[in-house]
């Protein structure tokens, strides 16, 4: 049943790139597996689609979703052309969604799709109930990163252990500080991870804004008291539509 789980929003963070946000929803309409999705398009300024339509970005995807959600909700944001405004963007949908009640979210930028069945359930049932764990990557593993296995047990799945790889920010030499730990790919998160760890910097391209909520994340004072990053074992359900982010 729905109302055992709680709700998580499914964010879709969009700028122009029509056709693939199209093929991004597809995806995720056939492959994500929950049963209590609330789906939000963030748009940072699109404005008309790029495809030579003249059609209304965020209109051509709040249509497209609600032919399976009728209750989808977007907003757009005023960001000028040929400026940068993703962490914004992102920071309003977290906020709304943090304003409607929800402490749980799934981030999907819009040329990342799911190629497989992906179950949030095992992902959102740790973090409603480990306040250690802030934030679960979904996508590719980076080779440099320092981790450990771990598990945690899903209450609300019988109890089943599930075992992670949690990143460490710590080696035999002491602090890492430089890795690629926070990324923009798609995660879940539960809101306890910017209460440790401050929004998505904002007004800079979407690379700055990554990199800048690392910072925060590496260097933050909580060390490994704070809310942990997980990536769950087994092979990835995502694909980059784009071959230069493959």
């Amino acid at each position: 049943m729905a109302d055992d789980w709680p709700k998580v929003w499914l964010i879709i963070v969009t700028y122009k790139r029509t056709e693939t946000a199209l093929h991004t929803i597809e995806s995720l309409h056939k492959y994500l597996k929950y049963p209590n999705l609330h789906w939000h398009v963030a748009d940072d300024g699109s404005g008309e689609t790029d495809d030579g339509t003249d059609r209304w970005h965020v209109g051509v995807l709040t249509d497209a979703i609600a032919e399976f959600y009728p209750e989808v909700t977007w907003h757009e944001m005023d960001t000028p052309p040929g400026q940068y405004n993703f962490g914004g963007n992102v920071n309003k949908a977290i906020g709304t969604a943090q304003a409607e009640g929800c402490n749980l979210y799934m981030l999907n930028v819009d040329d990342f799709g799911l190629v497989r069945e992906l179950d949030l359930r095992p992902m959102v049932d740790v973090l409603d109930h480990h306040p250690s764990v802030g934030l679960i990557r979904l996508s590719y593993w980076v080779p440099w990163l320092y981790s450990v296995t771990q598990v945690y047990d899903a209450p609300r799945l019988n109890g089943a252990p599930y075992i992670w790889h949690r990143i460490l920010r710590w080696s035999v030499d002491g602090w890492l500080t430089d890795g690629y730990r926070v990324s923009m790919q798609p995660y879940v998160a539960h809101m306890r991870f910017h209460d440790a760890y401050g929004w998505v910097p904002e007004h800079c391209t979407p690379g700055t804004a990554e990199t800048g909520l690392c910072g925060q994340y590496n260097y933050s004072p909580l060390g490994e008291d704070g809310p942990q990053i997980l990536f769950p074992i087994g092979e990835t359900p995502v694909e980059a539509r784009y071959s230069h982010l493959a």
